[in-house]
């Protein structure tokens, strides 16, 4: 019996055999400064990492290390390792991803933070993990 099943190409994909599915080839900016502890804060700036399938869209990964504070007794910065939410649709085919939590414990306290990425132009995701 033919196939019948629709199949479109995905755009800006690469095959991941680790995965077995295409992932999108793009990334988001972000820039905030996290809540206040301990009477300083940091900032964190930087680019996710590549999109990573996730049921019927992607996220992407952000690890890096908070602003330095050399103002402290002691100066130190923070790890953040987290995922972003899934894409969150914005006008003229582009999207956002929503990332919040808790950095790294140092020196007895740590900080909140929440923002939204850069926008970036809209993927669609082409699943081939029934592929041989």
């Amino acid at each position: 019996m033919p196939d019948t099943t629709e199949s479109q190409p995905a755009r800006k994909s690469i095959y991941s055999h680790s995965s077995n599915r295409y992932s999108t080839l793009h990334n988001h900016a972000y820039f905030t400064i996290i809540e206040t502890s301990h009477k300083h804060q940091h900032a964190i700036s930087g680019t996710t990492g590549p999109a990573i399938a996730s049921g019927n869209g992607h996220v992407h990964r952000i690890h890096i290390r908070t602003t330095f504070d050399a103002r402290n007794s002691q100066p130190h910065w923070h790890s953040i390792n987290k995922l972003t939410g899934p894409a969150i649709d914005l006008p003229d085919d582009e999207h956002t991803h929503y990332f919040s939590g808790e950095t790294s414990y140092e020196l007895g306290h740590q900080h909140r933070f929440s923002s939204v990425t850069d926008s970036s132009p809209a993927e669609e995701w082409e699943d081939h993990s029934s592929d041989d």
